[in-house]
């Protein structure tokens, strides 16, 4: 457990027998995120919201002081969330959904919750699913109702017959080109053949296509589970990310993926801690649904 890009033994003796545990899961995973790349990740969102919170305010000094009231409102929420990752450690755990260091250990949970489907992997898919049509604005994101979302995803999921467990994790990216948060799932699904066509159906009402002008819609991806751990720890990753299109020397449309900058990361942070893990989570065909 000990040596180059493994686990410092100081660490090692804080941690629980449960964390040891997932902490030999995450060596067998390749190219699994270590505790030390969450570390410098911890500390760059600290430094970013300390970014967000100079920008905002520099920003606004110049509003009317019902515009200056609400920022500093959202600037309190901020340095809540710094404090809670300033104070995460190994033996005192901030718990919060923004914590790269907790959420690590959230996606080792939840593979070590789904194992019992790795023997019959061949039986499930690895689905996304994208909602064009619930776009958000850049400073909507705050307010969005995601229990209202998550209701519309499950009815739309039962309707569609799925008999089997299906789990994964809400993201929202941000496009450039149109500057929206645009919000989507990465699912394990049962491959119940009927069932997936008619999901695929019901994203692809015009509702949900026609709602970028000019640009091709893809609202459902599908994919075969080859390599269980790393495509379902995938389905909880966590990272909202910004999407910068551009089109390539053939006129494709590329749509490359990059680090959200600091006021972006800061709000996407604070949605994550407010969501919390189980908001996070999307459950169907089990026990409880959270």
């Amino acid at each position: 457990m000990f040596g180059t890009n493994r686990i410092a033994r100081a660490v090692y003796a804080s941690l629980t027998e449960e964390e040891r545990q997932l902490e030999k899961l995450a060596l067998t995973i390749p190219g699994f995120e270590t505790r030390e790349q969450m570390e410098k990740e911890r500390l760059y969102r600290i430094k970013a919201i300390r970014k967000a919170v100079r920008q905002n305010r520099n920003d606004n000094q110049d509003e009317s002081k019902e515009v200056r009231k609400a920022h500093k409102k959202w600037r309190g929420r901020m340095f809540r969330l710094k404090r809670k990752l300033e104070g995460c450690m190994p033996e005192h755990q901030c718990g919060s959904a923004a914590c790269p260091q907790c959420f690590r250990l959230h996606r080792l949970r939840k593979l070590t919750e789904l194992l019992p489907l790795r023997a019959s992997k061949g039986a499930y898919r690895v689905v996304t699913l994208v909602y064009y049509d619930a776009m958000l604005k850049e400073d909507e994101i705050s307010r969005w109702d995601h229990k209202k979302f998550r209701e519309r995803v499950y009815k739309m999921i039962k309707r569609a017959g799925f008999t089997g467990k299906i789990v994964g994790d809400y993201e929202l990216d941000f496009h450039t080109d149109i500057q929206r948060w645009m919000p989507h799932l990465h699912l394990l699904m049962p491959r119940e053949t009927g069932a997936l066509k008619t999901l695929r159906k019901a994203m692809k009402r015009d509702k949900n296509m026609r709602a970028r002008a000019g640009i091709i819609s893809r609202p459902m991806k599908s994919q075969k589970l080859k390599d269980f751990d790393e495509q379902v720890t995938y389905c909880f990753k966590g990272m909202w990310l910004e999407v910068r299109p551009y089109p390539d020397e053939a006129g494709k449309r590329r749509t490359p993926k990059h680090r959200l900058p600091p006021v972006l990361l800061a709000r996407a942070l604070c949605k994550q801690d407010e969501m919390g893990f189980t908001g996070l989570t999307f459950t169907s065909g089990v026990r409880t649904r959270k």
